[in-house]
């Protein structure tokens, strides 16, 4: 069990290490929690203090059945905010707790560091308390089911907020759909556009992170386990440690660990180009560029991406090419895996909205976009809403107006 006091033992000790090593790390508040809290927590994408919704507890229940039937395990959160805060679960071992804090360390120092999160709010949590609160007040005037229904639909477009640029206005950018939105629905109320708006700001915090996940985790997991390496806390601790870095490289192929390929690709760029190039990619890299950087022949096969498919014969297979396997990954995780949707000029100049699917081999989710585009024409834009799209190399045009579906081969 971790208590207050051992904590900052491990940390007086794992601090001057990653100094050392060139880590920039400002004060870290860090915060013991239980097991539930931490799955709650993470429910709330790491924030607490957001407004109330249904989807964040049932993100809680998934969570606690994982941990409950130990299929998996949240040991820390970190929040990016001025001071930073780390939670750590309270049940994890002193050996545990030792890697932990060296895995925060550096999520921190990577926060400082890295370009996608330069113009992110550091005050979050204070805005984050405020939406809470005037959303609680909304749904006391207006009612559960006006306020609901309205964050329902507004999380259908909640990865469509367009890219983080300091000095542009809600909707300026075209693929802010939701800030468009939320500024010319005929039919939204002032306080609908403002709760469209909160939604809007919210994601936008979030965003880096969705495009960071394997850059970040695995600089976090190239500089534990380079700091481990360094404490002098006995056999047995030692070995606890390997343990856990051995569980959290664990590799299930097809799944993708991120923490493994993160880690691997920033072991590849030190081992080719020395410690400056991984912190220059540190600085300038999201997950698309650390994978195009960085992504060998040896990362693929470390991390069993060389997958196989079959060929007609069933004694014979055929080993994906590595270029092959790159554009794949590529195109997976290019801005956070989410389709490229962008506001149609037309949209400015009727009353149809218009959303043009910038097309690049992958299909929209027709079994999803049907409901997606009734939930968008229904409770925020009140008419027609169309998509032009692909589907299978053949250019469709995906509509809804609200009460009838339409799918049309152009």
């Amino acid at each position: 069990m971790l208590t207050q006091a051992k904590l900052a033992t491990l940390i007086e000790k794992i601090l001057p290490h990653a100094e050392s090593a060139g880590l920039v790390l400002p004060h870290v508040h860090f915060e013991l929690v239980d097991a539930q809290d931490i799955n709650a927590l993470a429910s709330y994408h790491g924030l607490p203090v957001r407004y109330a919704h249904w989807s964040f507890g049932k993100s809680f229940g998934r969570l606690k059945t994982a941990y409950d039937y130990r299929t998996s395990k949240i040991y820390e959160l970190v929040i990016n905010t001025k001071p930073f805060y780390a939670f750590i679960d309270r049940s994890s071992t002193d050996a545990q707790s030792a890697l932990i804090v060296a895995h925060v360390l550096a999520h921190v120092d990577y926060f400082c560091h890295s370009r996608l999160f330069a113009d992110v709010n550091s005050d979050v949590l204070n805005q984050m308390a405020r939406h809470s609160h005037q959303i609680s007040h909304m749904l006391r005037i207006y009612g559960q089911n006006a306020v609901e229904s309205l964050l329902d639909a507004a999380m259908v477009l909640e990865d469509h907020v367009g890219r983080i640029t300091k000095g542009k206005k809600p909707g300026q950018d075209p693929s802010d759909i939701l800030g468009f939105i939320a500024l010319n629905s005929p039919i939204l109320a002032d306080w609908e556009r403002q709760i469209l708006l909160m939604v809007r700001d919210e994601s936008r915090y979030f965003w880096p992170q969705r495009l960071s996940k394997i850059s970040n985790e695995g600089y976090a997991t190239f500089w534990h386990t380079r700091l481990i390496r360094e404490l002098s806390l006995g056999a047995s601790m030692g070995w606890e440690m390997a343990i856990l870095n051995s569980k959290l490289l664990t590799i299930t192929p097809p799944q993708l660990n991120p923490y493994a390929l993160g880690q691997r690709i920033y072991e590849s760029l030190f081992h080719q180009y020395g410690m400056n190039h991984v912190m220059a990619a540190r600085n300038l890299l999201d997950d698309a560029g650390l994978i195009r950087e960085g992504l060998t022949e040896d990362v693929i096969r470390q991390c069993h991406l060389d997958v196989f498919r079959e060929q007609e014969s069933a004694f014979s297979s055929l080993r994906t090419e590595p270029g092959q396997i790159k554009r794949q990954l590529l195109q997976d995780v290019d801005d956070g895996g989410v389709p490229h949707l962008r506001i149609h000029p037309k949209s400015r100049e009727q009353s149809t909205l218009v959303i043009e699917h910038q097309y690049d081999g992958r299909d929209l989710d027709f079994y999803e976009l049907p409901n997606a585009l009734k939930i968008i024409s229904q409770r925020l834009w009140g008419g027609l809403v169309q998509v032009y799209t692909m589907k299978q190399g053949v250019t469709h045009i995906a509509s809804h107006n609200g009460s009838k579906w339409a799918d049309e081969v152009v």
